[in-house]
């Protein structure tokens, strides 16, 4: 025994001989704390902004309103559908005159059964009642179009409204009100540190001991300090053959806020035999 805690003294960690006769030790790497996500947020269209409601610093929940565009002409094509999509007077008459043919076409039958119309009559009434379905169905058909004419306008009103895909913070203002804004640049930079991933590097001959799932404690560098858990979610199967390390990434919860990103730190493992 006192030979296996002799041996159990390499590469600066600790081995325990634990009950099922296997050897675990604590290993420490260097690690970075990143935000999870960076997001550029732009617009789907060329527009000049008409105001940004957040700036840099600015904590922001998804679909909170970031940016809004000059949306003037949007808004009234919007009213003017909206009109025209609410107008039933045309279904309403079309509705009227198929009624009012019905009508001609059933007292036109029971006039026939007494030979006081003729089967020609009886069937101009009939081709009436068809025109006028015909162009009820036109009717019903237009105020459909009109409908999507409508979801159509609000669709492009609501592109001019820009809104945070994500829960995050903002860690750059790029653009502001007045400024144009094409569609291959940004207006404002959300970073996502709920959760933190944190980058570790640690030698090829730890590959294999390290997997998915582990559970590692990040201690991040002062003046923040302390102690949290982070779960395994990425061990790369690609390694760096120049510094001879695999990568990690480890999730780190921070359901606060509190922990920044961008700091160093420290991951302890539990690695076994």
């Amino acid at each position: 025994m006192a030979r296996r805690r002799a041996a159990a003294m390499v590469c600066g960690c600790l081995l325990a001989w634990s009950h099922g006769h296997a050897w675990a030790a604590t290993e420490s790497f260097d690690c970075l704390m990143n935000p999870s996500a960076t997001l550029k947020i732009g617009s789907p269209v060329e527009s000049t902004l008409e105001s940004v409601s957040v700036g840099r610093g600015d904590h922001v929940t998804k679909g909170q309103e970031i940016a809004r565009l000059v949306s003037s002409v949007e808004a009234a094509t919007v009213a003017l559908d909206e009109t025209r999509a609410g107008n039933l007077a045309e279904i309403k008459s079309r509705v009227a005159r198929v009624e009012a043919a019905q009508a001609e076409v059933n007292r036109g039958s029971r006039l026939q059964e007494g030979f006081s119309v003729t089967a020609q009559k009886l069937d101009e009434l009939r081709t009436q009642l068809r025109l006028a379905q015909q162009d009820l169905a036109l009717a019903e058909l237009n105020h459909t179009v009109a409908q999507l004419e409508l979801a159509r306008s609000q669709a492009q009103l609501a592109q001019r409204v820009i809104r945070s895909p994500v829960d995050g913070i903002i860690s750059q203002r790029v653009l502001g009100p007045g400024e144009f804004v094409h569609q291959d640049n940004q207006i404002v930079v959300v970073a996502t540190i709920d959760p933190l991933f944190v980058e570790v590097y640690p030698p090829v001959r730890f590959y294999g001991l390290i997997r998915r799932g582990d559970v590692a404690t990040v201690q991040p560098e002062a003046p923040v300090g302390g102690s949290y858990s982070a779960t395994v979610a990425v061990v790369d199967q690609v390694f760096d053959a120049g510094s001879g390390t695999f990568g990690i990434r480890l999730a780190l919860p921070n359901p606060d806020q509190r922990l920044p990103a961008g700091l160093r730190c420290r991951a302890v493992f539990t690695v076994g035999e």
